[in-house]
């Protein structure tokens, strides 16, 4: 009988073991499963080509693996993704992914105050675009944005017209670039800088090609196809300058601080940042599980290495530290946006 007990004993400790082991390995595996099957990324550019596009896609094939769903990359543009990001329902079936336009849009009054940062849940930083750029055309009578402002001003009855998308990324480098010569030159030479405002990098290339402007905003991962040996004259282009705190690696293009471009006696640096936002009242479980998710998601070199096909790098900022980042450096932004030119006093005729 002691024989049978002990038996018995072995045999149900031994289930009571293999029954815990079971739950917590089902509690790791399902630690970043969400709820919902469709995560739907919504995000503020309608290209598919573009920046923004390339890097959503991105984050959200390496994401949805992470937490075991389906995601899809939407391309609704910023208005009409801010809006269903709004009335999205609370379990993260709908989440929403850009860039820093998505506070500076809102400074230049291009986006209503109520899509400040403030009013959602601001998600996870995941990845950085050093070569926020700016062209002109591969025979341009000079090679960096500050000869422009030399070339200017040894002909003064020149102007240099540039290309912008209005309310973002592609207006804050420029307002840098006019203050920088509206302080180091005057307004004899500032007044000759005019702006054509238009919308996609499609639209911008365009407008160099056709001569309706001198210098263009854009992107190395967009523009560097045009700058290559053996492309044609008439669409050749050349990197006249990049917004980032550091050159960007493989490439010889000066930044704005190497040009010594100041803005109110500072180096003018920006790094164009990718993030989430989301629903203001997110179900928390959701938001746990997304930034532990994109925690596995940007330690994954096949992640890095998709990236870099672009020229994008891996820029990883927690949940707990993004909104304060974001904030701070809008914040920042801010002062140039107040003193930057009026568009509609300087667009080209």
């Amino acid at each position: 009988m002691k024989k049978v007990w002990v038996m018995l004993f072995v045999l149900l400790l031994g289930a009571v073991l293999a029954g815990c082991g079971k739950e917590e390995a089902s509690g790791n595996e399902d630690s970043t499963k969400v709820d919902v099957s469709r995560v739907r990324v919504l995000i503020g550019s309608s290209s598919t080509g573009g920046d923004t596009y390339q890097n959503a896609d991105a984050v959200t094939r390496y994401l949805e693996k992470e937490l075991d769903t389906n995601a899809k990359v939407d391309a609704v543009g910023a208005n009409r993704a801010f809006d269903e990001l709004a009335k999205a329902k609370t379990d993260g079936s709908s989440v929403m992914f850009f860039h820093d336009m998505a506070y500076l849009g809102v400074e230049y009054g291009s986006f209503d105050e109520k899509y400040s940062l403030e009013n959602w849940t601001v998600g996870p930083v995941v990845a950085l675009n050093p070569g926020n750029a700016f062209l002109a055309k591969a025979d341009a009578p000079f090679d960096t944005m500050a000869e422009s402002a030399e070339w200017l001003k040894s002909n003064p009855d020149k102007t240099i017209k540039v290309a912008i998308e209005a309310g973002g990324v592609s207006q804050i480098g420029f307002d840098a670039y006019y203050l920088w010569v509206k302080e180091e030159y005057g307004t004899e030479v500032s007044d000759r800088i005019k702006v054509y405002v238009t919308g996609s990098q499609s639209d911008k290339d365009q407008a160099l090609w056709d001569g309706n402007v001198d210098i263009i905003h854009g992107s190395v991962s967009s523009n560097a196809q045009y700058t290559e040996e053996g492309v044609e004259d008439k669409i050749k282009m050349k990197f006249v300058g990049i917004t980032s705190s550091e050159r960007l690696e493989g490439y010889e293009i000066p930044t704005f601080a190497e040009q010594g471009i100041k803005v109110d006696g500072k180096e003018f640096t920006f790094d164009k940042e990718y993030f989430f936002l989301l629903p203001k009242d997110i179900d928390q479980a959701f938001v746990d599980k997304l930034d532990q998710a994109i925690a596995e998601v940007v330690k994954n070199p096949d992640y890095a290495k998709d990236l870099s096909v672009n020229a994008f790098v891996v820029n990883h900022i927690p949940m707990e530290e993004a909104e304060a980042h974001l904030t701070e450096k809008r914040d920042i932004l801010s002062n140039i946006i107040k003193n930057g030119p009026d568009l509609n006093e300087i667009t080209a005729n």
